[in-house]
């Protein structure tokens, strides 16, 4: 009977140490998985199954030990001791390569130390490892956030350089947010890179293709590249997206005078002042378009150019127009008023002194000696030389011109 007790003693410890032994195993392998809780479960049961075993108790210590220091580091973090962290967290990820705690709490602590490239890395290692680990995509969307804004700020302030890096950084993230795109754009395009300007406007436009504000910037950056044709299509859509974008109107009517289109640019122009009625650069363009060399409607020149004025006094062209329009109706006191106001606001453009020239003048009826001085003034101005000549001898010698 003895011998029997003996022999089952025998079998039952082999077959202990044998269990004990395949969940060592197991543990290591969940380690292997960074799987920290169930290698510590397995390891406890292999504990209680091999009670004597001091390798398996040690490898107990080894596992709580990590779990401490995992835990410990996550208490860094909220107390803002972010390089303890770290030290902490990489400890543990020396020993457990894949263990997403400790991932995401070092991504964490490298967020805490405005670290975000860092940061980024190992979130999206946490993803790569657990592709639903929400916190990790959360805490990207988080840092994107914080560097767009952080941007905009850094934008505002006039540091460019700085907000251009933060841009790109934030689409190193997510390469689909296309504001970061469309602010690149506008950063290209304040720097004179007005061609990489298109590329990012473009770029925001192929995400989003209904973004009014994209086409608008695009069409400015076409009109300032020369592009007249592309700039047109630009505002066209503008204003096909959005109906009230008073300033698309306003550009499709400057793009229509480029194009010496007059009944269009009229009704570019008027559409932008329907919803914008005190918008005097409206007013303005519609004055040019209704003036000399293009629909020379003097009248309807002069309405618009009054009604810019009274918005904007101290838009000097507008003034000029004016002096221009009054002179072409013969409304010589009318034009020299405008044309002072003018050259009161810049004293060297020679187009303010010239029609000055022409109001004194008066179809003759005026005074030569003044005219003449005011031609003089325009002369100094290189633009209008030619023409202030050809007044002077005009006024001069007035029987060569019967």
């Amino acid at each position: 009977m003895k011998k029997i007790v003996l022999t089952l003693l025998f079998f039952t410890t082999v077959f202990a140490q044998t269990s004990a032994m395949q969940l060592f195993d197991e543990s290591r392998q969940a380690l292997s998985n960074g799987n920290l809780e169930l290698a510590g479960e397995k390891i406890r049961a292999a504990i209680d199954a091999d009670k004597g075993n001091d390798q398996l108790r040690k490898e107990f210590d080894r596992l709580n030990g990590l779990r401490n220091k995992a835990n410990n580091s996550n208490r860094a973090v909220q107390d803002g001791r972010f390089d303890d962290a770290i030290i902490g967290f990489k400890e543990v990820l020396d020993s457990i390569p894949k263990y997403i705690p400790a991932l995401f709490g070092l991504a964490k602590a490298h967020e805490g130390k405005k670290d975000y490239t860092s940061a980024i890395t190992y979130y999206k290692q946490a993803l790569s490892l657990r592709p639903t680990h929400e916190d990790s995509k959360k805490s990207i969307q988080n840092i994107e956030k914080k560097l767009y804004n952080s941007a905009n700020k850094d934008y505002k302030n006039g540091e460019l350089q700085a907000a251009m890096s933060k841009y790109k950084q934030v689409l190193s993230i997510n390469s689909r947010i296309y504001q970061a795109h469309h602010q690149l754009g506008v950063l290209y395009k304040a720097m004179g890179n007005v061609s990489q300007a298109i590329q990012s406007y473009q770029s925001a436009l192929n995400i989003k293709k209904t973004y009014d504000k994209g086409w608008y910037a695009l069409g400015i950056a076409y009109k300032d590249n020369g592009d007249v044709e592309n700039a047109k299509k630009a505002f066209q859509e503008t204003v096909r997206l959005n109906k009230k974008h008073y300033k698309a109107h306003k550009s499709l009517g400057e793009i229509f005078i480029d194009l010496e289109q007059y009944d269009d640019a009229v009704a570019s122009l008027k559409a932008a002042i329907a919803i914008k009625s005190n918008y005097s650069a409206a007013y303005h363009a519609l004055g040019i378009t209704y003036g000399k060399e293009k629909l020379e409607d003097y009248n309807r020149s002069a309405e618009a150019l009054e009604k810019a004025v009274e918005l904007s006094p101290r838009e000097m062209l507008s003034w000029f127009h004016l002096s221009e329009a009054y002179n072409e109706l013969g409304e010589c006191e009318k034009a020299k008023e405008a044309a002072l106001e003018a050259i009161d606001l810049k004293k060297n453009f020679g187009g303010s002194w010239f029609q000055l020239g022409i109001a004194e003048y008066c179809n003759a009826t005026g005074n030569k000696s003044n005219a003449i001085n005011h031609f003089e003034r325009a002369r100094n101005d290189r633009q209008w030389r030619k023409m202030a000549e050809y007044e002077i001898d005009r006024v001069r010698n007035p029987e060569k011109y019967e």
